[in-house]
């Protein structure tokens, strides 16, 4: 049900994050997606099981209406719910969540695209953010990392984890996306040109380079390609179009702290 599980402690509580996978679901194989034409309710059960695995409720989750963009909204325990029952209750168009309260899990779902966790140890501010391509190279690690220093993150002390995503052994591109990312003029290239003109990218690579440029000095790449590990992760590229897998990050509270 977890492929990897993390958990860092902070002044304010224990963090824990972590990356479903398939599982034994009440429905299907564990698609927690609800904008993916599947049946709502089962998602929804799915969603539930996932929930009591970190002995929360849906009601403590928070989700977004995924874009491909680099926008980043920090939100609070006000906003707990959201999108957790209906798509249409989602937070809109964004694709990364900051939080600094407790008993708020941040959701963000993926079939390929790349999942970074961030956690700052010394304040406990975290961020869950969904990266494609065009967020990649709109550089939502650098939104992530400014909207967690306006939350009261160091910049120098947030630790970033990078999920389970489909890597340049199976990622071919073609020349836009390419350009896109020589845009961003990287000290070393994150691809391999094929004799056609296409390229192998790593977008594993383009996020940890924008990482270190955003002066995070603390990346770990979990090293899992979804595409070659499709039995576990839903791949969109092999075939999953109605599925997605989740990853996630909430805090835990100190017994007896206050702000």
């Amino acid at each position: 049900m977890f492929g990897q599980w993390m958990k860092w402690d902070t002044p304010t509580g224990v963090v824990r994050a972590g990356f479903t996978t398939k599982f034994a679901a009440p429905h299907g194989e564990g698609n927690l997606g609800l904008h993916v034409q599947d049946d709502r309710d089962g998602v929804v059960q799915n969603r539930q099981t996932i929930a009591r695995q970190v002995e929360l409720s849906l009601e403590n989750t928070i989700w977004a209406e995924q874009v491909h963009g680099n926008h980043v909204e920090q939100v609070t325990t006000l906003e707990s719910g959201r999108g957790a029952l209906d798509y249409g209750t989602a937070i809109k168009q964004t694709d990364g969540l900051v939080t600094t309260d407790a008993n708020v899990m941040l959701m963000m779902l993926f079939a390929d695209c790349v999942p970074l966790l961030f956690c700052d140890p010394t304040t406990g501010v975290i961020a869950n953010a969904h990266a494609g391509w065009r967020g990649t190279v709109a550089n939502i690690v650098e939104a992530t990392v400014d909207k967690m220093e306006e939350a009261g993150a160091s910049r120098s002390g947030i630790q970033m984890v990078i999920g389970p995503s489909i890597r340049d052994c199976c990622y071919e591109v073609d020349g836009p996306v390419i350009e896109a990312v020589d845009a961003l003029a990287l000290e070393e290239r994150p691809y391999v040109m094929k004799e056609d003109g296409k390229a192998m990218l790593s977008l594993q690579k383009v996020n940890a380079a924008l990482a270190e440029r955003a002066g995070i000095g603390n990346v770990l790449d979990i090293g899992i390609c979804t595409n070659c590990s499709h039995e576990n992760y839903f791949s969109y590229r092999h075939g999953d179009k109605n599925g997605r897998f989740a990853s996630l990050i909430v805090k835990e509270p100190v017994h007896g702290y206050t702000e």
